[in-house]
Order: C-alpha cells, then sequence, then structure tokens
C-alpha cells in the first residue's frame, strides 16, 4: 500500500525518470564507445591485411617478419605510413629495414 503510494507521487516518478535518463545516456556513451572501438580494430585489420598482401607480392621472403611487426602495431598512422614506405621501396633490405623500426615508431606514438 505505501509502496503504490510513493510509486504515484510526482516526486518518485521525478527520481525514476532522471536515473533512466542518465542511464540511458550511460548505455549510449558505453555503445558509441564500443562501436568507435571495434571500428578502429577492423580498420587496424584491413591495414595490417593490405601491408601484408604487398610484402606477400614484393618480398615473399619477409612475409613472416611482417607479420610479426604488423601484429605489433597498434598505431593507425604508423601503420600507414609503413605501408606506403613499403610500396615504394627498391629493396627487400630497405623494407626489411622498415619493418624493424617499424614497432619503435610505434611506441613513441
Amino acid at each position: 500500500m505505501l509502496g503504490d503510494f510513493l510509486r504515484d507521487s510526482p516526486v518518485y516518478q521525478e527520481v525514476l525518470e532522471e536515473g533512466m535518463e542518465k542511464g540511458l545516456e550511460k548505455g549510449l556513451e558505453k555503445g558509441i564507445e564500443k562501436g568507435i572501438e571495434k571500428g578502429r580494430q577492423e580498420g587496424l585489420r584491413t591495414q595490417r591485411r593490405t601491408l601484408l598482401e604487398i610484402i606477400q607480392e614484393r618480398f615473399p621472403e619477409l612475409a613472416f617478419l611482417a607479420k610479426k611487426q604488423a601484429e605489433a602495431i597498434n598505431d593507425p598512422e604508423v601503420l600507414s605510413r609503413l605501408t606506403v614506405k613499403i610500396s615504394i621501396v627498391s629493396t627487400a633490405r630497405e623494407a626489411e629495414q622498415y619493418l624493424l623500426t617499424s614497432v619503435s615508431d610505434n611506441n613513441r606514438n
């Protein structure tokens, strides 16, 4: 009885509505954050795949090293720069040097 009376009171309704709004806001924020992170991870996977395809076509002997290094890079900008550099180098030695220094570039960011 008393519970019904309290639930029907304007103050209770206002507090309930405010709590629901805050809960919805927090839920939306978490959902957006998760979506952004999921998109970021998918972008990294795509960039890694592109890098590995280029390596496989141009310098197959570096495929193992490239896979190892690409997995260690979590910065999309570093991965993108590395992909461009690997695309334009002339020799496997140059490509290897870029692969070996890319992780230290990633750690600086």
